[in-house]
């Protein structure tokens, strides 16, 4: 089948212990580390335990061929991780072991290329774990789901995602049936009614004041690079003369990276002039929320 066809799903499963594996604690880091891999977006993510004691097991759904093995390249490089790459056509939603590292990490396989039991990853429960919760047509699970991409019917919300760390705004959706309402609440402390869905976001930019007057475009770029992969950043300049104004923003990868730029540079020299740098109040969307949930483990 031809490359970029659009008529096949890949399913990428990382395992291995956090520990060594950083990626592997949770879905947004698992997201973002695969992001700056693959040239499209990634589709559903999930980090969950693996059967394999003390590790975890990232899922990830892939539409083109090159980056489905632009992942699996990679992260077979990673020390002590296993990776198992699925392929299914979209007419039948069956997915099937395409290949693994098995032997990498198990070289007494005797001839054989994929291990089940000693991987923890089984091709007929890889299967009923994504019918179950993606809606994939599977002969277990044939139950069709209305969604706006393959894989948006599983509710990406995990325990470490606290009001800090992400903002809740409302998306209004058509009810067909009557729901009790869940709530959250917003990174400003406020509740919110989150019964019809939400979208996660999160801020990866920064503000930067009182730079030097003199400062380009190349010479706000060498300054960012110091301190992670930006990439965004813009001068801002007065509307009605055109001049610079003193002061830029700038988008990174990942909130974290964000968070240690604001650490790094505010307060510091900077072509003579002492920079003052926060988080930018602008966010960025990290993931969807379709489905209603209770956030505070309460019943309201």
């Amino acid at each position: 089948m031809p490359v970029g066809s659009g008529t096949e799903d890949y399913m990428l499963i990382v395992s291995g212990s956090s520990q060594y594996a950083p990626f592997l604690k949770a879905w947004k880091d698992f997201k973002d580390s695969i992001r700056r891999i693959i040239k499209d977006q990634p589709g559903w993510a999930e980090v969950k335990p693996s059967q394999r004691r003390g590790e975890m097991q990232a899922w990830c759904s892939l539409k083109g061929r090159d980056d489905a093995e632009a992942a699996y390249n990679y992260y077979t490089q990673a020390r002590g991780v296993l990776v198992h790459l699925f392929k299914t056509s979209r007419s039948n939603g069956d997915f099937g072991l395409l290949k693994c590292n098995c032997t990498s990490l198990f070289p007494d396989l005797s001839g054989r290329s994929h291990s089940p039991n000693r991987s923890g990853i089984d091709v007929g429960g890889v299967n009923q774990y994504l019918g179950r919760i993606c809606g994939v047509p599977t002969p277990q699970y044939t139950v069709p789901v209305a969604s706006t991409y393959s894989y948006a019917s599983h509710p990406q919300v995990h325990p470490y995602a606290t009001p800090q760390s992400h903002a809740y705004y409302h998306v209004p959706m058509q009810v067909v049936a009557p729901q009790m309402s869940a709530y959250s609440t917003s990174a400003s402390g406020l509740p919110v009614n989150m019964g019809n869905g939400a979208y996660l976001t999160e801020a990866r930019g920064i503000f930067i004041n009182n730079l030097n007057y003199k400062v380009g475009p190349s010479d706000l770029l060498d300054l960012l690079r110091t301190v992670g992969n930006v990439v965004d950043y813009r001068l801002l300049r007065d509307t009605r003369t055109g001049g610079f104004k003193g002061a830029a923003t700038a988008k990174f990868a990942t909130k974290d990276e964000a968070m240690h730029a604001v650490q790094v540079l505010n307060n510091t020299q900077h072509l003579t002039k002492i920079i003052h740098v926060r988080l930018d109040t602008d966010t960025t969307v990290v993931g969807e929320i379709q489905q209603p949930i209770i956030a505070n483990g309460s019943n309201m």
